[in-house]
């Protein structure tokens, strides 16, 4: 390991104590959860980090079910891992967890045993999705992807073990945050040719913050990297291969610069309304995997592929079906050609922001500290809910509504030093993490989706200024305009003042 490669020495020493939530809601009900435990003195921050591997064994000869289905992954690109970062102050303790999957339904018990396990508040842990689309679960109903997937167990299994193992490995450490600014993402609401579709729109609103917190050691060598990006993982998205995505080459981008001494876990931002900036290798792939060669035409001054697409009633579903035929022979040479672009681009986006993590770690402005308050909470806010009565269209339309059930979304808050974290069990959009970051009583703030919790069943979480989009996001989102993004920053807020106040 390499003296340059370490992360620099200044240490902060900052008071602890451990708080209740009491949330102040906006256009909702809502219902607070008390935070951590009775408040003593800090002393020397500890941490260790683990990985688990949750890739399965792959199998080619399995069919689809009788009653219809996706065929078997064709292929592993790499492997799916679950990453804990564990850390305590002699007062408490937290964990930060990534789980390379699409979402984290069912994990919710696993998360609450491994809390219990490692003896923290469940309030001071936040699990999350880095919400890959090409590493779903298998669950007991048999509703998701059918084969080639890892089962809840596997993954349940490993959120425990991740962070017993990473308690296994204290050492002391110090703590900090940094950020730089990254232009991967791009806004993916976009009206164009008199309709709204799925397609990059460049002057939309876009978050191009990469945020990171890191835990290092007493030599300044990496222990653990949390980074904190809004983009979707979507680069191989029906075709047929398994994969993390760019988030898991950028987590072991970094894992291999500390000769594997460091765990590097991806959080997703508020990245709802957020795609990678080019993926015209992505809509090759995916149109090779089920025969259509032609469906992001390379030549100059072709029609955009998002705008081909919106053309049909409900394409991605068209997609979906064509999952469970095999991919015609004459379309393999395609396919492979464009599967090795995509490796490339996606690769590339790894190391970028893999990078780009390590040097705002870097940063002389960096305030490390030795000594942090750590403390958490959790708060329920309550939405208008409705529920769409026409499915038939994608996007584009406004489908017709009715009244439905309520919407409940869980918001956390984990306080470490001057480090904050602001986690929501969903899909956001990034104008509501950037309200957030606004009007946070500290300047070190972090949106993190996909979070563990209860099944929110809200669908998309879509900012106030994007309730008139025609978007797939939009337009089958379960919750009513005007609720959610005001909810989300109150609460958030609140429970970051009521953490702040307790110190």
């Amino acid at each position: 390991m390499k003296n340059d490669e370490r992360v620099g020495p200044r240490a902060h020493v900052a008071a602890v104590l451990c708080a209740s939530a009491v949330l102040v809601g906006l256009h909702g009900s809502s219902t607070a959860v008390a935070a951590s435990s009775e408040a003593k003195a800090p002393g020397q921050l500890r941490a260790g980090a683990a990985k688990v591997d949750i890739t399965p064994t792959l199998d080619t000869t399995r069919t689809p079910p009788q009653n219809g289905g996706m065929l078997p992954v064709m292929s592993i690109r790499d492997h799916l891992h679950v990453r804990a970062i564990y850390f305590e102050n002699g007062s408490t303790c937290g964990a930060l967890i990534g789980v390379e999957q699409g979402a984290m339904r069912g994990t919710e018990p696993a998360v609450q045993k491994a809390a219990k396990a490692a003896g923290c508040p469940r309030e001071n842990v936040i699990a999350s999705a880095i919400h890959t689309h090409s590493g779903g679960t298998k669950n007991a109903a048999g509703d998701t992807p059918s084969d080639n997937m890892p089962d809840e167990a596997t993954i349940n299994d490993a959120i425990v073990k991740a962070v017993t193992e990473a308690k296994q490995k204290l050492q002391p450490a110090r703590v900090g945050y940094g950020t730089t600014t990254l232009y991967l993402n791009v806004n993916r609401d976009q009206f164009a040719h008199d309709k709204w579709y799925q397609g990059p729109n460049t002057n939309g609103p876009s978050d191009k913050t990469l945020a990171v917190v890191g835990f290092i050691a007493e030599d300044g060598t990496p222990i653990g990297v949390y980074m904190n990006y809004a983009q979707h993982p979507i680069n191989y998205y029906l075709t047929g291969v398994l994969s993390a995505d760019f988030p898991g080459d950028a987590s072991r981008y970094v894992e291999r610069r500390y000769d594997e001494k460091t765990v590097a876990i991806f959080s997703q931002g508020a990245s709802g309304d957020q795609n990678a900036l080019f993926e015209t290798t992505f809509m090759q792939l995916a149109g090779a995997r089920r025969g259509d060669v032609a469906r992001a035409d390379d030549r100059i001054g072709q029609p955009e592929p998002w705008y081909k697409g919106s053309l049909a009633l409900n394409e991605n579903a068209d997609a979906v079906k064509a999952m469970s035929r095999p991919m015609p022979a004459e379309a393999a040479s395609a396919y492979a050609k464009a599967k090795g672009f995509n490796d490339e681009l996606v690769h590339a986006y790894g190391v970028l922001m893999g990078e780009s993590a390590l040097e705002a770690l870097k940063n002389a402005d960096v305030n490390w500290q030795a000594a942090p308050f750590i403390a958490g909470s959790t708060a329920q806010v309550s939405c208008p809910g409705r529920d769409r009565i026409d499915m038939s269209a994608r996007q584009g339309v406004v489908p017709p509504y009715k009244d439905g059930d309520p919407v409940d979304l869980q918001i956390g808050a984990l306080r470490i030093g001057d480090i904050d974290l602001v986690s929501v069990n969903g899909e956001v959009y990034s104008e509501i993490a950037m309200h957030l970051k606004r009007v946070s009583p500290g300047t070190k703030t972090m949106m993190v989706t996909l979070a563990s919790g209860p099944n929110a069943r809200s669908g998309y979480i879509y900012s106030n200024a994007a309730s008139n989009h025609l978007t797939f996001q939009v337009i089958g989102s379960r919750l009513k305009p005007g609720c959610a993004e005001d909810a989300i920053v109150a609460s958030g807020v609140s429970q970051l003042r009521e953490l702040s106040v307790a110190r």
